[in-house]
């Protein structure tokens, strides 16, 4: 379900418990009240799992009035669970969904799935809503190394964005979580620098006049580079891009045949949460990419608390915090560019585990975190066996090379259970001084008030 309901209206809702073998199909009709943005909320399951290969996913194929609309990926397996999909701006009428066991798109052991309930949404194209909706990217799946790519690594799980008022326009940038990311940072150092092995990408930036008229339109293309969009729109005017790197980024020019369009489900508010909220949220992302990881990094995996390689992070705690600018001077790229180490302490134990590994380098990565926002999240490796309840004392230090003076508040610290989700953890507000004099401050220990 959307974090901000969207004004959203459930328009028609169905039991099917309908199972289906390969390229067998499955037929429902939807009414639309009047022009609008329509989701598609289908529960499901299959006889599949992510962290098993060749058995990793089914996909699902949806035609409206026997066109096609686009490709749906089943991820999580023999379990139940709601896959909501934005099927376009659809004029008022009524509509004949068809869903499809694609055959020669699933992985090959995957032989059934049972199509058990849907629910349909409707987003009036006249609400304040729909905006949101107007803009939302529909992405061309990955076809770098196979022509389904998406369907067993490094897939689409969910849409955010965030919103911006200014004087005479509004801003509106969306982005992807992917499962993981293929290259780029390597998995070990992606649990320091940013607290996840998920990969969370800006995709599309639009500004709109008051009016509705689109003043620029970007997107981040290859090498991270903000591109001019100079694509297609279709399903009502959604722009069009294709995930063109093994790294998130994309380009607005389609070369694979296989599309999905996932709804914005989720509101993100910079300025006071780290963008792994949204994971948070939907637990289910720090399960998908603990198997993904599991079936694509097993040889590498590594639990010795000392080791930055990446290990089970079911012995990770997992820190989101906050840092701010003291000086009025200080620019605030130079807080940006602050770097800053997480340190816990376990209870009966003087040694301290560190977030960065001590600040280490390896080749051109910082292990510390050194991106653009100021709420952002870190891991720490502990020892086997470690629980939330273990811990004795967090504190933090501030690293060389930034401002000599920052603020830091706040803290929340879980782990994982042994499903991969979230557990109830440490909170606390605690506001510290970090000076280059004076650069290491308590942030919790077993004796604050949780």
């Amino acid at each position: 379900m959307n974090n901000t309901q969207h004004d959203a209206n459930v328009i028609s809702t169905a039991t099917l418990d309908v199972l289906l073998t390969r390229a067998q199909r499955c037929y429902f009709q939807i009414d639309v009240p009047a022009k609008g943005f329509v989701e598609l909320h289908l529960k499901a399951m299959s006889n599949s799992h992510w962290q098993q290969k060749n058995h990793e996913s089914a996909m699902v194929r949806i035609y409206i009035n026997h066109q096609y609309n686009q490709d749906l990926i089943l991820f999580y397996g023999k379990d139940s669970f709601v896959y909501p999909r934005l099927l376009g701006q659809l004029e008022a009428g009524t509509y004949e969904i068809e869903l499809e066991f694609r055959d020669p798109e699933s992985p090959s052991k995957v032989e059934e799935i049972r199509l058990e309930s849907y629910e349909a949404h409707w987003i009036d194209a006249t609400s304040s809503s729909a905006l949101v909706y107007q803009h939302t990217p529909i992405v061309y799946g990955r076809n770098l190394t196979h022509d389904y790519e998406s369907t067993f690594t490094d897939t689409p799980l969910l849409v955010m964005y965030w919103m911006q008022q200014k004087e005479n326009r509004t801003v509106i940038e969306y982005h992807m979580v992917f499962s993981h990311e293929d290259e780029g940072t390597p998995s070990g150092l992606l649990m320091s620098k940013w607290g996840r092995t998920t990969d969370i990408e800006w995709m599309y930036r639009v500004e709109i006049d008051h009016a509705g008229h689109v003043l620029s339109a970007t997107y981040q293309g290859p090498h991270h580079v903000t591109t001019s969009f100079q694509g297609k729109t279709d399903c009502g005017g959604l722009p069009v891009l294709q995930a063109a790197t093994a790294n998130g980024n994309f380009v607005d020019e389609v070369w694979s045949n296989y599309r999905l369009i996932l709804p914005p489900s989720y509101r993100w508010y910079p300025e006071q949460e780290p963008r792994e909220q949204i994971m948070s949220v939907y637990p289910f992302t720090y399960q998908i990419t603990n198997w993904e990881m599991n079936r694509q990094y097993i040889v590498d995996r590594n639990n010795d608390p000392s080791s930055w390689k990446l290990g089970d992070q079911r012995q990770y705690v997992f820190i989101q915090s906050s840092k701010y600018a003291l000086d009025v001077y200080n620019a605030r790229i130079d807080v940006q560019q602050t770097c800053l180490d997480y340190q816990v302490r376990l209870q009966g134990q003087e040694e301290w585990w560190s977030s960065s590994f001590n600040d280490l380098r390896v080749a051109d990565f910082r292990a510390a975190y050194q991106g653009p926002d100021l709420h952002f999240s870190t891991t720490i490796k502990l020892p086997p066996g470690t629980q939330i309840d273990h811990i004795a004392e967090i504190r933090v230090n501030l690293l060389p090379e930034g401002v000599e003076r920052i603020g830091v508040k706040g803290i929340y610290a879980f782990m994982l259970d042994q499903e991969y989700r979230p557990t109830i953890g440490i909170q606390s507000q605690t506001q510290v001084e970090l000076t280059s004099i004076s650069p290491v401050q308590t942030l919790w220990n077993c004796l604050t008030l949780i």
